[in-house]
């Protein structure tokens, strides 16, 4: 009998304006209390683009009007019988103004800043400069251990 993969799917999207990114202090786990991106998991019947849509909405009330996927990565934990596919895209179309919301704080925060921001996500610091600096499209792995912590960080492009 074949084995597949379970896969709960995230979406993330990096927002940016004048040379500044906005971050959320997450309210709930996982990485309660740090700085991180916004995004959120996939519904069931959604597509991508329309998941990103709605997370951006709801933790910002702001409207994504265009989006790219820059990358994907597969996040296997330790101890869990399905792995976490994220999705990160990049936007500068987007309109309204930001709002916090029970998900999180939001704020505005320069790029090269954000990378020495107390608080900030280990994955923001690892997955960021492939959003940031990379034209080509990546992929990549990431094994995660039962305290949430990365223990192996792969990518390729």
């Amino acid at each position: 009998m074949e084995s597949y993969a379970k896969n709960v799917v995230v979406v993330f999207c990096y927002l940016v304006q004048d040379g500044k990114v906005l971050l959320i202090r997450r309210n709930f786990p996982p990485l309660k209390n740090e700085y991180t991106i916004v995004g959120g998991k996939k519904e069931f019947g959604e597509n991508l683009i329309s998941a990103c849509k709605r997370e951006v909405y709801e933790e910002t009330n702001l409207l994504l009007e265009q989006a790219e996927l820059k990358g994907i990565i597969n996040n296997s934990t330790e101890g869990r019988n399905y792995d976490v596919l994220t999705c990160y895209f990049l936007s500068q179309s987007f309109s309204g103004e930001i709002k916090s919301s029970q998900e999180g704080d939001v704020e505005w925060c320069d790029i090269e800043e954000s990378y020495k921001k107390d608080g900030i996500s280990e994955f923001y610091l690892k997955i960021s400069p492939y959003v940031f600096n990379s034209q080509e499209f990546f992929h990549g792995t990431v094994h995660i251990n039962q305290n949430g912590e990365i223990d192996s960080f792969e990518m390729e492009h």
